[in-house]
């Protein structure tokens, strides 16, 4: 347009910025002075000038504010437009203000006077324990993020592959790397080191739990035993989110609870949901080892396929189960074949030590979890032998971690099972389980298999 002067103004920016920056650039300049100072050129009758400014991409963010509040802030109070193009030319977008000569002025000013009051930008590094970093993380990195928000730190977790190179910390350690501003980054130390404290508090409570279960000896299942296990049931859903197709990105510490044979066995997760396990199976004995609670809970028939409260013979705690035959259908001679659906084992129990099910007893997801051994052909390793191996390798009911990897999946009637990869991680070297089998001589390799046992 006619008197229009054109200008050209380059803001050069290093490093990251926040977007407080901007905010405490209008809160300085708009103050009662500034204000009146601004709506008095509104009728000053200056003439319209435009001012292109070129602006580093990084720092475009900051100009323009989330969902535009910060350019909206400043186009009311200066009474100017100003329009962001989306072509970007060397690491720059073009800024075009327009308005009267001293608002566009104040607009120039207060994009640089947030650039110039942005604070020193620093990197640092701090290690954490691996065991921790799920913690961190948050399931499909919602804690990460929100502790990234939350301090307005970035937050750079160590890549896996980055590990290959020789490490100058230790190998169960992992390394975080935090950028921001000194106060950014302490913040988000001082939240990592909560999470940390948690986890730390987390497996006391996990390892606590665990000396609370008892030895659970392999039961030797029949054929119809087993079908009976894997039969789909109306209430409660076992704990197999964890291994759905998605984790077989990662290995997952969890406990072997029951073996069928060294291809065919039990898992339970390790996690906030085995320390609810041991408050479940006290609350129930607490309650069931009360005789008038057996009494007002005694069942005159059971099903097969419902959901009970079964005693335990070897420790004299009350499980949940499932029943799977009725050997007896009266009397006290009554017994039943209950399956522990915590555990994945099978026992037969009088019917004096089952009873009815009370349904809050039910808000746990059932924890065994029906996996086969990976990597191996099952039909060579089903002897005793292999399964007195496999359960030395695992700690069998042993409640001492293993980490397992889910490689595939194996069809089961209307259902699928994961074949997992298990490796123990308690000893100076990994070791693989399916491989070590296969070195004494217990199972075979399935056709084109490659193991690699780094669980860390």
């Amino acid at each position: 347009m006619d008197g229009t002067r054109i200008k050209s103004l380059i803001i050069p920016v290093g490093g990251a910025v926040l977007l407080s920056g901007l905010a405490g650039a209008v809160y300085y300049y708009f103050n009662k002075e500034d204000e009146e100072e601004v709506n008095t050129s509104k009728s000053s009758g200056q003439r319209c000038v435009s001012t292109r400014v070129r602006v580093p991409v990084d720092v475009v963010g900051l100009v323009i504010g989330r969902q535009g509040s910060n350019i909206k802030l400043i186009q009311d109070r200066t009474n100017t437009k100003i329009d962001f193009s989306d072509e970007e030319v060397d690491g720059h977008r073009s800024c075009s203000i327009h308005g009267s000569e001293y608002s566009v002025c104040l607009a120039q000013q207060l994009i640089l006077k947030a650039v110039k009051d942005q604070p020193v930008m620093e990197t640092r590094e701090m290690l954490v324990p691996q065991v921790a970093v799920g913690r961190i993380i948050g399931r499909g990195g919602n804690a990460i993020r929100q502790l990234s928000h939350s301090t307005g730190a970035k937050i750079i977790v160590e890549r896996e592959e980055d590990r290959s190179i020789p490490l100058n910390y230790p190998e169960d350690m992992k390394k975080i790397v935090l950028k921001g501003s000194s106060e950014q980054i302490e913040a988000a130390k001082a939240q990592l080191l909560q999470k940390v404290a948690e986890e730390e508090t987390m497996r006391q409570q996990i390892s606590a739990s665990a000396a609370n279960m008892s030895l659970r000896a392999r039961t030797r299942q029949t054929n119809q035993e087993t079908e009976a296990n894997q039969s789909p049931v109306s209430i409660g859903s076992p704990n197999h989110e964890s291994l759905s197709p998605g984790s077989s990105e990662r290995f997952l510490e969890a406990f072997v609870s029951a073996v069928e044979s060294a291809a065919h066995f039990w898992i339970q997760l390790v996690g906030p949901q085995s320390v609810e396990l041991d408050k479940l199976v006290t609350e129930m004995t607490e309650y069931y080892s009360n005789e008038e609670t057996r009494e007002l809970h005694s069942l005159d028939k059971v099903k097969e396929g419902s959901m009970v409260a079964a005693k335990f013979l070897d420790d004299n705690s009350w499980y949940r189960g499932r029943v799977c035959e009725c050997l007896e259908e009266e009397g006290k001679g009554r017994q039943v074949n209950v399956y522990y659906v915590d555990f994945g084992d099978t026992e037969t129990v009088k019917g004096d030590s089952v009873c009815e099910l009370r349904t809050d007893f039910l808000r746990l997801s059932f924890q065994a979890i029906e996996c086969f051994l990976a990597n191996i052909i099952p039909e060579s390793a089903k002897g005793d032998e292999a399964a007195d191996a496999f359960e030395e390798l695992t700690y069998a009911a042993q409640w001492r971690p293993v980490m397992v990897k889910v490689v595939g999946y194996r069809q089961e009637g209307v259902g699928t099972i994961p074949c997992v990869q298990i490796v123990d991680t308690n000893g100076p070297e990994d070791v693989d389980v399916a491989e070590e089998l296969v070195k004494r001589g217990l199972a075979e390799y399935a056709n084109g298999t490659s193991i690699s046992t780094s669980a860390s």
